[in-house]
């Protein structure tokens, strides 16, 4: 599915809140970064290339690892923009390898010092705005399985050298990184809403960035993004309307209700009322019926960086695959 793209992203929706919305009671992921949402579509698109094979990864590693590996293979220019992001973001993936992370949901920004009044993500090198954050509860939230990383239980330099275990897909313990709420249930899958809270930052404000349309996609992503716009592509929560067996169709971010094209472009109660007052402020109409009108508005738009365009690859790369 991943291809070298060369067109451009010719749709945005953008706007600033001006406050960071805090945690609601439906658990959203709120407003985020544009960067933010990038690096977890691309550790979202890496772990199902170490974790699994298939149709794509077979096509990416002759296309682009060859002889080499995953973790070892270098980036070059002929590769394409979203498999350049995805391997970016390797150093990333290999620092929550043999973590779990408890309903990811959850995750509350509160003040709980944790090694010195340091989060996990100071440690890791992460840009710190403590006076925002309000810290990260990494003794309730991030456990090791086999590291217990209790309150000023280890120094810098003993969780330094746990960071850098390289996951072994043909290892039990290895298999899946994220764990369900319920540890009965045994070893779960990949989620997108956890991975999201491991690398998720507070900042002073936080921004809407919406993508929907990139002209130089493949014609099937193209088709998916429409059908969603329309309210016709048969996410998970439509095929279990019909009948059709599927094993979780809750939505991975919100997590109470069934997917559906709200979640899937966290249209949901806050950020859907403040991204309809922003749509409404630029013109933009974003119910499906005037996609020609979104295009005329966002291709207005261009010039903004390249961090627009990778972004928006890359993310509606993981949002066509999970849908």
């Amino acid at each position: 599915m991943l291809i070298s793209f060369g067109g451009e992203v010719c749709m945005r929706s953008p706007g600033t809140s001006s406050v960071v919305p805090g945690r609601r009671k439906e658990e959203g992921v709120g407003l985020r970064p544009l960067l933010e949402v990038r690096e977890v579509s691309a550790l979202k698109l890496a772990w199902r290339f170490i974790s699994g094979r298939s149709l794509w990864t077979d096509w990416m590693y002759s296309r682009y690892v060859k002889q080499g590996s995953f973790w070892t293979c270098p980036t070059d220019n002929n590769h394409s923009v979203t498999f350049m992001t995805v391997l970016r973001h390797r150093g990333v993936l290999k620092s929550a390898i043999r973590r779990v992370i408890k309903d990811g949901s959850g995750m509350d920004l509160s003040r709980n010092p944790w090694i010195d009044r340091r989060s996990l993500l100071d440690i890791r090198g992460a840009p710190t705005h403590q006076k925002d954050r309000r810290g990260l509860s990494c003794s309730r939230i991030i456990r090791n399985r086999e590291w217990r990383l209790d309150s000023y239980r280890y120094t810098e330099e003993q969780v330094g050298s746990i960071m850098p275990t390289v996951i072994d897909p043909t290892l039990p313990a290895d298999r899946w990184i994220w764990e369900p709420i319920d540890a009965s249930l045994g070893m779960g899958e990949f989620q997108f809403r956890s991975c999201y809270n491991l690398i998720r930052r507070t900042f002073p404000l936080s921004s809407d960035y919406e993508f929907v349309w990139c002209k130089g996609l493949a014609r099937k992503m193209q088709l998916c993004v429409y059908k969603l716009l329309l309210g016709r592509l048969l996410t998970r929560d439509r095929l279990s309307s019909f009948g059709v067996p599927v094993p979780d169709p809750k939505c991975v971010l919100y997590g109470l209700e069934p997917e559906s094209i709200k979640h899937t472009f966290f249209e949901y109660t806050l950020a859907w009322q403040i991204r309809s007052e922003q749509s409404h402020e630029l013109g933009v109409c974003t119910s499906g019926n005037c996609i020609g009108d979104i295009i005329t508005v966002i291709r207005d738009s261009r010039g903004r960086g390249q961090d627009w365009f990778r972004t928006a690859r890359v993310r509606l790369a993981a949002s066509v695959w999970h849908v």
